[in-house]
């Protein structure tokens, strides 16, 4: 998969170098350059799934093979440590809610997924640490805090 710049004056690059890079050189945000369309047999067996399985179908077209499945699977049971309920709102419709985490906040299931993303790139590269600039307020900060915290290889100032 490759990402573009939505200011449309970068080279286009991969997952793991958008999310090493943030923003891209123009400064506009990275998007991925197509939406992945999960095939109906998916939707039809959802139910047969785990969160981490289905998580792992979501993410990987977005990954491509740029993490390996393992690691991948690795990094997802990571990253969803908790529980979050399904709730029906009404017939076939229903929202996750991802604000069940150590920090109470959806952000935590992202910032979860970043620190164990860029601690695998840190593998890749065998840099010993990157540093990660947060300029924040509200449950960003403690969302952030809190999945980073702990990850070898990876300081938030």
């Amino acid at each position: 998969m490759k990402y573009f710049s939505l200011n449309y004056n970068a080279k286009e690059v991969g997952f793991l170098e958008a999310i090493q890079r943030g923003l891209a050189p123009d400064r506009g945000l990275y998007f991925p350059k197509q939406i992945p369309v999960l095939e109906k047999d998916f939707f039809n067996n959802i139910n047969n799934y785990s969160n981490n399985e289905i998580a792992c179908q979501v993410i990987k077209p977005f990954v491509g093979n740029e993490i390996p499945d393992d690691i991948l699977k690795k990094i997802i049971t990571e990253t969803l440590s908790f529980e979050f309920p399904i709730v029906e709102i009404s017939d076939n419709i229903a929202t996750l809610e991802l604000f069940h985490g150590p920090t109470l906040a959806f952000k935590d299931v992202g910032a979860r997924f970043m620190a164990r993303c860029l601690s695998y790139l840190n593998k890749l590269k065998k840099q010993k640490k990157t540093i990660v600039l947060v300029a924040t307020s509200g449950d960003t900060g403690g969302a952030v805090a809190d999945g980073f915290y702990n990850v070898r290889g990876i300081d938030v100032v």
